[in-house]
């Protein structure tokens, strides 16, 4: 009976172009693909040694190193905001020496990257509706001998936790400890920024790079949503973030705007397909119905196979085209608050004990679960990158193909 029905289908000279159509694609067009984009089906076939992907990553790292230093050394602190001034948005980067790990001896400098990028997209954007200052949080519990930091706080304001300690090792602290700091860091470097006339707080970590569109798309979007500190929000928003890891913005996932996009995405394809097709091999119009039935499909098993975060990025084509949708749990690379959503947020932090399972991003879920009316967004695609493969917190170096 399977037989029959195969025999039958082939019958059809587009069964015979469809499957000639899928083998070229998944067999040769995605993997190559493949080679230049990641998070498509085909993301692992060509991941190299752990090693060798250790050492590319060093090597963009330097590069964007020598960039901002460039940038820093001529930078001579223009257009930076008297603190007589309201400010709209406060850009708070909050870190910490990753120095001293004694890992090997490479310094990422991930804050003079973080730190010259964020002065370099404040100074060259046009046109802005909004307001904006640059201040450094350091949290770390030695801050005489965090070298990198030194010739920073001279072009952008500082607030330090801690004062200069007397003892020549840090502090060793079991990974409970480490998680509780963190979240009284973040707490404490909130508060600091909106003691310096802030309406809203960007607060962002060391290893958070911004993209070459990230203040143009907060000033757009955060102004459409009222965010300006001139006149009330057009929503009651607790924060928006900026950055969610990229291997988890897939289309498989609980998230509801997901299936969705997969499923227009395509009807979308399989419009194009169809309308190519028919012009190239016209058909009776009863036949037609087995060929929207077949690119529809091959478009989803497409687009599924590309992966949401190829097509998303589309998106970054234009400041009208990023999305906002409701904000997954997990992760605090860079979130903008409102002043009455971090009061919200910090009060609770410090209610609450963090510790191994439990770090700052899981309170701040738990706290979304208990309160239902707290409005939590997210711009996609992503604002930032993570470029942390040393880790403050874990203590070690991650593993690449997961930064």
């Amino acid at each position: 009976m399977m037989l029959r029905w195969c025999r039958t289908i082939f019958k059809y000279k587009f069964v015979k172009h469809l499957v000639f159509i899928t083998v070229v694609t998944f067999f040769i067009g995605l993997p190559l693909l493949s080679l230049r984009y990641r998070y498509t089906a085909f993301d692992t076939l060509w991941r190299k040694e752990k090693s060798q992907a250790q050492k590319l990553m060093r090597n963009v790292n330097d590069q964007r190193i020598a960039e901002a230093q460039s940038f820093l050394a001529k930078y001579d602190g223009r257009g930076k905001l008297t603190q007589e001034s309201q400010i709209s948005v406060g850009i708070t980067i909050i870190t910490v020496s990753r120095n001293r790990h004694m890992l090997d001896q490479y310094e990422p400098k991930y804050l003079t990257q973080v730190v010259g990028k964020s002065l370099q997209l404040l100074h060259k954007a046009k046109h802005l509706k909004l307001s904006y200052s640059l201040f450094i949080c350091n949290v770390d519990d030695e801050p005489s001998s965090y070298y990198e930091l030194e010739p920073l706080t001279r072009k952008v304001p500082t607030f330090n936790r801690f004062q200069n300690s007397s003892s020549r090792l840090p502090f060793q602290r079991s990974i409970d400890q480490t998680l509780e700091k963190e979240k009284e860091d973040y707490a404490f470097c909130g508060e600091e920024t909106f003691k310096q006339n802030v309406s809203n707080l960007l607060l962002m970590e060391d290893d958070a790079l911004p993209n070459d569109d990230m203040i143009t798309v907060i000033d757009h979007h955060l102004y459409r949503l009222g965010l300006g500190g001139g006149h009330p929000p057009k929503q009651n928003i607790t924060f928006i973030k900026l950055y969610h890891p990229d291997r988890l913005l897939g289309f498989i996932s609980l998230e509801r705007e997901r299936l969705p996009e997969l499923f227009c995405l395509g009807l979308i394809l399989t419009t194009c397909f169809v309308k190519v097709y028919l012009i190239i091999h016209p058909v009776e119009a009863k036949h037609r119905k087995i060929i929207w039935l077949g690119f529809f499909v091959y478009s989803c098993i497409l687009v599924l196979a590309v992966g949401r975060q190829n097509f998303t990025a589309i998106r970054r084509l234009s400041k009208y085209f990023y999305q906002i949708t409701p904000a997954p749990s997990c992760c605090t690379p860079a979130i903008v608050y409102t002043k009455s959503g971090f009061h919200t947020i910090s009060s609770y932090l410090k209610s609450v004990t963090c510790k191994r399972g439990f770090g700052k991003d899981t309170a701040i879920d738990k706290l979304r679960e208990m309160n239902p009316g707290l409005k939590a967004l997210l711009i996609q695609p992503n604002l930032f990158r993570h470029i942390g493969m040393y880790s403050s917190l874990r203590d070690q170096v991650l593993d690449p193909f997961i930064v």
